[in-house]
């Protein structure tokens, strides 16, 4: 029997990325989405996890395993901490967004560079790259570049402008061995932003759904 795979989303921008890469990659996959907006909004107001968005994320992972999750994958950035202590509290799976693409970025090189649009994810995801490649005893940088605007331009539907900054973004950093586009909802630029450069640029989706499908086949 299919193993249920629960996506649980801060941000509606997210849903469409994340469930085109499960379509593209593993169609057979049976996913449910959980959405819970005022995440996005309440992570905007600190500068760092509250005891009370760590009870929420716990609060998402249990009504997942409460459906019969056989793994969870977060798609917002922003709620590493947490995600990894209610990680630590249950027996199914439960990732986050963008420690597969961090995985594979890792396998192109030393030099990485990091594209983001949301400023509240930034410093947490440069902590858990930090510490993969510590843990791997390994010797890699990332540089992480904001990009002002395309955030503001996707909330408002203005697709075009948003692939077209982080596209002039990436090419200032053609010397990288690998670019990563940070967010679940830039996976929309990705065709553009390979395209305009020579090196590999990864995505959080498609990372995410490749390593799911390895770990649920075991």
């Amino acid at each position: 029997m299919t193993q249920r795979i629960v996506l649980i989303h801060a941000t509606p921008l997210a849903v469409e990325p994340i469930n085109q890469a499960f379509a593209h990659q593993w169609p057979e996959a049976e996913i449910s989405n959980l959405l819970d907006d005022a995440l996005s909004l309440d992570r905007r107001k600190v500068t760092v996890l509250t005891d009370r968005l760590f009870q929420r994320i716990d609060s998402l992972v249990d009504y997942a395993a409460n459906i019969d999750a056989g793994a969870v994958l977060f798609t917002c950035s922003a709620f590493g901490e947490a995600i990894d202590a209610s990680a630590a509290k249950n027996t199914i799976p439960v990732l986050k967004p963008n420690e597969a693409m961090f995985e594979a970025a890792l396998a192109k090189g030393e030099n990485i560079v990091m594209l983001a649009t949301f400023a509240p994810a930034v410093a947490g995801m440069e902590a858990e790259f930090n510490e993969l490649v510590r843990k791997g005893s390994r010797d890699a940088t990332l540089t992480s570049v904001l990009v002002k605007g395309a955030r503001d331009a996707l909330e408002q539907g203005d697709v075009e402008r948003h692939n077209q900054l982080i596209v002039q973004a990436a090419r200032e950093h053609t010397e990288a061995d690998a670019i990563l586009l940070a967010h679940f909802s830039m996976a929309i630029a990705w065709e553009k932003v390979q395209s305009a450069v020579n090196c590999p640029v990864l995505s959080s989706p498609h990372a995410a759904v490749s390593k799911l499908k390895i770990l649920m086949a075991h």
